[in-house]
């Protein structure tokens, strides 16, 4: 393949990631404002743990946000943009269904352990679940990009740890399954397209000796 069409691949990939940030990016948005102008009170579609009527918060809870400030959804718009753009690029073939799988494990998690009749609304514990699973691949896969993204999600994002601190108002709950379902996912995957990847640290440093690497 020529750099020309290298380079074409990587525009298009980065175009179709773009759209599909903006897109969920976007429905968040419409959502949130279809509640605040037509009362339609979406945060009673959100998690309720231990009950058979809260499970359907496991598929909506993400895409609904708090409807008497904006704050919430502005805290979690950039954050999410950010890790789900990287989530997607990074693992191209399979970006989408981590994205799917770190909210039904997070979501199934929270439901099982939550404090009960406590409603979970909100994208903040899958943006811990994607953080989580970016940093663990670090950990578990041990190449060079793996790594190098781990150290940028530290570096930028390292303040969310205060997000599993106990607060009134806040799913600090939320935010410790989603991290648990991250790291969970991330060591799972850990060998997904090895060969494709950059060799790791490890791989690069032959310690055999000169007559063993050279009969």
């Amino acid at each position: 393949m020529s750099i020309i069409q290298n380079i074409e691949n990587e525009g298009r990939q980065l175009r179709s990631a773009l759209y599909i940030t903006f897109s969920i990016t976007a429905v968040l948005w419409v959502l949130w404002g279809c509640d605040m102008l037509f009362h339609l009170d979406l945060p009673q579609y959100g998690l309720v743990p231990r009950s058979l009527q809260g499970l359907r918060g496991i598929i909506f809870m993400p895409y609904i946000h708090d409807n008497r400030n904006i704050a919430h959804i502005l805290n979690n718009t950039l954050p999410f943009m950010v890790l789900f753009f990287v989530l997607l690029n990074t693992y191209r073939q399979i970006g989408m269904m981590l994205f799917i799988l770190i909210q039904i494990v997070s979501g199934i998690l929270l439901w099982l352990l939550g404090p009960p009749n406590s409603i979970h609304v909100g994208m903040s514990g899958v943006i811990f679940g994607m953080a989580a699973f970016l940093v663990g691949s670090g950990l578990f896969r041990r190449n060079l990009a793996s790594i190098s993204i781990a150290i940028f999600v530290i570096f930028f994002y390292g303040g969310m740890v205060v997000g599993f601190k106990p607060q009134d108002g806040i799913s600090w709950e939320g935010h410790i399954c989603g991290a648990v379902a991250g790291l969970f996912l991330s060591f799972n995957f850990r060998n997904f397209d090895r060969k494709t990847q950059v060799p790791s640290v490890e791989d690069r440093e032959d310690d055999r000796h000169f007559f063993d690497r050279h009969p």
